[in-house]
């Protein structure tokens, strides 16, 4: 089993087990780290003697630019096992152009698992809970798309209700603790201030109870989340191979 940081900042001290580094931005391209940022992240991998995973967020048109220019600078530092995240599927042939032979995973804003606290209160079948416990890769059709793009990993969240086994050929990283549950291209931190910079209030973390969740959501940003470090007894069953450990709420 693989064991990846998520790191936040590319100065942050690394714990001896780690496997692999991920740094970078999943759901907000506003907060997207510029190329130095990158560079140094992987640098800190290089010297770790691991791999690296670079993240990108969903993303709006603006921003593809930017992230060309980016990709552009990064990719001649890339080596053999490291990776590209992909969150937008309109980033998939950007990336392929600007990177090619580095291998593209799909991160898990686009796993189209079933999200929620709420699901716990659910009173179901054994059908429906599988159902539930699936995503949008689970059928062999879907795998074989994946394959045609080039894609052999998806990214999952740690869901309450558990994870089903993947069809055969997919491999899965599992994030932790943090499983996203919804997030926005309308962030509320930018509102009335499109072109400019984010609220400072953007980096904290909100805690939003509900009499009808079990478990409170915590946002931050345009993303709310809920935190579960209860790991599945069995991943490697589920075809999970490797564990993605988020020191705090992401971005």
């Amino acid at each position: 089993m693989e064991r990846a940081l998520f790191l936040s900042h590319p100065d942050d001290d690394l714990p001896s087990w780690v496997g692999r580094i991920y740094f970078g931005a999943e759901f907000c391209p506003w907060t997207f780290p510029p190329a130095a940022e990158i560079l140094a992240a992987i640098q800190a991998a290089r010297r770790c003697s691991v791999p690296f995973t670079l993240a990108t967020p969903v993303i709006n048109e603006p921003f593809l630019a930017p992230l060309r220019r980016v990709l552009e600078k990064i990719v001649p530092f890339l080596a053999p096992g490291d990776e590209i995240l992909i969150s937008d599927w309109g980033a998939l042939s950007l990336v392929q152009e600007t990177a090619p032979g580095i291998p593209v995973i799909l991160g898990r804003v686009l796993s189209g698992q079933k999200r929620g606290p709420e699901i716990l209160a659910l009173q179901l079948t054994a059908d429906e809970s599988r159902y539930f416990r699936q995503g949008s890769w689970y059928s062999p059709e879907a795998a074989r798309f994946l394959a045609e793009k080039g894609i052999a990993r998806v990214e999952l969240d740690n869901l309450l209700q558990g994870i089903s086994p993947l069809p055969d050929g997919l491999f899965a990283s599992l994030h932790y603790p943090f499983a996203m549950v919804t997030s926005s291209r309308n962030c509320p931190f930018r509102a009335g201030n499109p072109a400019g910079g984010c609220a400072a209030s953007c980096g904290e973390v909100f805690v939003l109870e509900s009499p009808g969740s079990q478990l409170p959501l915590l946002q931050r940003g345009n993303t709310q989340f809920l935190s579960n470090g209860d790991l599945p007894g069995d991943p490697e069953g589920c075809g999970i191979d490797r564990l993605v450990w988020h020191p705090q709420v992401p971005r």
